[in-house]
């Protein structure tokens, strides 16, 4: 019972402090993340993706993602045909990181692949939270022949409501309010080709 009253004190106060010092977003001192595209190939008939995003993470935001919230980002892959203003199509999923005070880990759901992980260090989950892994996107039949394509990738932080707040924190306040994003190079349905 001790430790659950702990873990709810120590909740408690790391949201306090962080709401008193998000007051004035003015006062955030964010960081400008960066997206790259870690990995890109094509197998099984299937474009596969990795992104990476660095200078991503704060003090603060490291405060805020220890707080025992469930903390968001957002994804979203569009495809485009070459020199078209509007995507094809666009998929869009998120992570949802928690940490558990209990416990001392966290634990993060990917949307994408619809997978919960458990019992991760903090720097395993920062890995996961703001990363895509081997994310199979486009198959060849999805392309037309006479096209060539690439594809978009955004991340963005949500907003969320910490204890002690009355109005919601916009996380990507962290992020200096931009989503990072990356085009990949032009690709068509022959790359799927062997």
């Amino acid at each position: 019972m001790e430790t659950g009253f702990l873990a709810a004190f120590s909740k408690k106060v790391i949201t306090t402090i962080i709401a008193v010092g998000s007051m004035f977003y003015s006062t955030i001192d964010g960081v400008t993340p960066i997206m790259s595209i870690d990995n890109m190939y094509f197998w099984d008939d299937h474009f596969i993706v990795s992104t990476v995003i660095t200078n991503c993470y704060t003090e603060e935001l490291d405060q805020i993602l220890a707080s025992g919230n469930e903390i968001p980002v957002n994804f979203d892959i569009e495809l485009y045909r070459e020199g078209e203003k509007e995507p094809d199509s666009t998929f869009s999923f998120f992570h949802l990181l928690q940490y558990s005070p209990i416990e001392n880990n966290y634990q993060i759901f990917l949307s994408e692949k619809n997978e919960y992980i458990y019992s991760i260090n903090q720097q395993q989950a920062k890995v996961l939270f703001t990363n895509i892994i081997d994310q199979r996107l486009i198959a060849a039949t999805d392309l037309e022949p006479d096209y060539r394509y690439f594809i978009k990738i955004t991340a963005w932080l949500d907003k969320i409501k910490l204890q002690g707040m009355e109005e919601e924190l916009n996380l990507n306040f962290y992020w200096n309010s931009i989503k990072p994003n990356i085009t990949s190079p032009l690709f068509s349905k022959i790359n799927f080709q062997s």
